[in-house]
């Protein structure tokens, strides 16, 4: 059996870290406040949040269904979920929150602006009329504009400080494409909003005004406002042109608006076309882009073993998040297959490459293909692997030194703190062939049971604490995905392939200064 030096570090001087620095524990976790989030889209982007490693504040303006809220997220399995009242009409609600945040966490790092009303009654709503236009009210217009459009500014200009402490602070606006300038039928506002490098804060509240004032004195068919849901559609523009101005004005955070399409949800009757699921996917998307990332520099992830269990859910999940994805796999028919088949579920960015991991000629096309095309990677997530024996159900825990590793003289090298080398995590397995093929495991402490694949993950794991401390700008660690049914233990598991994907896909997502050299069971830290 050749014993070559580890083919990995090809891969890995194209992995062009967008880390400069890093430093970052992991106790400074990601803090992320979403308004409105007590149900619907919002409740939903908390999940994802939450799931791939960030503590949400989820906020609503009734306590009691705030806290059912979060209720319900912690007995699905998550646990960094906090629950504050927010009114985001309310300054002293605002401060509130403000002051929350201060005294608990000292900074901010992602505010997602969900919280909004619509007056949806006349379109979908059971009053409604085919063919008929109702009136906006005074009362309906004033409560739309402030939530949707003064309530974020309230509430945006409050936390921006926090927001400052954040080494990759994140502002998303979900708008709505009904916020487009086309839907803006009053010529004045929609020049105005239209204003390149001219816009400020101050241009985008007087077109507010004027609609309120149009609307007051009855004047929006003669002014040329839009006549249904129009003050949906102008808070909505506004909110559009306010992100222009704060990230113009601020550009050290990261604001962008997004319209998360047109979901099922309260606000509509539940008229929508898309899931929650779906309509979270790009706020998601937003809150989570590494430092630095702009829209024309997306990241690019290699997935090796991915044509199906694990490192397809993986791919599915990243690419959910606006990630460009390279499935690999052995059989190029297969994994042009699923390709085919994430795409047919509404995903683009994925493409394939055939890869067999222990192929040295193999893993240089991989390599050439990526070095010709992007030019750089992003994200590798080495996924590709096999037990190489029956699997015992018994058997479901992640293989640390502690419990699986039984040769003491391995177990005693591999938990070097500052000497472990690749050299030295070379040589264990090594030592663990040569017995097996003198027949001395037994006589040599080795493990029985599966023994080939304890002693692999246990030299993955030390492998990645070297590596870690030999490029330490870029974020290397391992994660145990749990006992998941896949067809490497005959579907025995007791995870399904998404709840196992959530630990890698957290990793690979993590932004600016996040952790290296750890080891993960599931989406917690743990003991290597």
């Amino acid at each position: 059996m050749p014993f070559k030096q580890s083919t990995y570090p090809k891969l890995l001087s194209l992995h062009t870290s967008l880390m400069e620095e890093t430093g970052i524990t992991q106790s400074t976790k990601r803090i992320a406040v979403v308004t409105g989030s007590n149900k619907g889209i919002g409740l939903e982007i908390c999940r994802q949040l939450a799931s791939n490693g960030v503590t949400v504040i989820l906020t609503a303006r009734d306590e009691n269904r705030g806290l059912e809220a979060v209720r319900n997220l912690k007995a699905s399995g998550l646990s960094d979920i906090l629950f504050h009242q927010l009114d985001v009409t309310n300054q002293t609600s605002i401060a509130s929150l403000a002051e929350f945040i201060k005294t608990k966490f000292k900074k901010l790092d992602i505010l997602v602006n969900n919280a909004g009303v619509g007056d949806f009654d006349s379109l979908v709503g059971p009053n409604a009329k085919k063919g008929e236009i109702f009136k906006q009210s005074l009362e309906d217009a004033e409560a739309c504009l402030k939530t949707n459009y003064y309530g974020v500014k309230l509430l945006t200009e409050e936390l921006i400080p926090l927001l400052q402490q954040s080494d990759s602070p994140k502002i998303v606006n979900v708008s709505s494409s009904f916020g487009k300038l086309e839907y803006v039928s009053n010529e004045k506002a929609k020049e105005q909003l239209s204003e390149i490098d001219g816009l400020t804060v101050e241009k985008v509240d007087e077109v507010v005004k004027w609609y309120y004032e149009d609307l007051r004195e009855d004047l929006l068919e003669t002014k040329g406002w839009p006549l249904s849901v129009s003050a949906y559609k102008v808070s909505k523009a506004a909110l559009i042109g306010y992100t222009r101005v704060m990230a113009k004005n601020y550009p050290k955070i990261a604001i962008n608006t997004v319209c998360p399409g047109y979901v099922k949800t309260d606000l509509n009757y539940n008229t929508g076309i898309y899931t929650v699921e779906q309509g979270a996917k790009g706020p998601v998307m937003l809150a989570l882009l590494p430092h630095g990332i702009t829209q024309s520099t997306k990241r690019i992830a290699v997935v090796t073993g991915s044509n199906k269990g694990i490192g397809l859910e993986i791919c599915r999940q990243l690419a959910s998040n606006g990630v460009t994805v390279i499935l690999t796999a052995r059989d190029e028919n297969r994994g042009l297959e699923a390709v085919r088949n994430l795409k047919a579920s509404g995903l683009s960015d994925i493409l394939f490459h055939q890869l067999d991991v222990t192929n040295q000629t193999s893993i240089a096309s991989l390599a050439e293909f990526i070095k010709t095309k992007f030019k750089r990677l992003d994200i590798l997530i080495n996924n590709a692997g096999i037990v190489g024996t029956v699997v015992d159900p018994e058997d479901r825990h992640q293989y640390d030194l502690s419990v699986y590793l039984s040769n003491e003289k391995a177990k005693e090298k591999l938990s070097e703190i500052d000497g472990l080398t690749v050299e030295k995590v070379d040589e264990v397995v090594k030592w663990f062939y040569e017995d097996l093929r003198e027949d001395l495991p037994e006589t040599r402490g080795w493990p029985l049971h599966f023994s080939a694949y304890k002693v692999s993950k246990a030299a993955l794991n030390g492998y990645t604490r070297v590596m870690a401390k030999n490029y330490p700008k870029i974020a290397i660690n391992a994660v145990c995905p749990g006992y998941v049914k896949t067809d490497i233990n005959y579907n025995l598991g007791i995870y399904t392939v998404e709840q196992g994907a959530k630990g890698p896909v957290m990793l690979a997502l993590l932004s600016h200064g996040g952790p290296s050299g750890l080891f993960y069971s599931q989406t917690e830290v743990s003991t290597f």
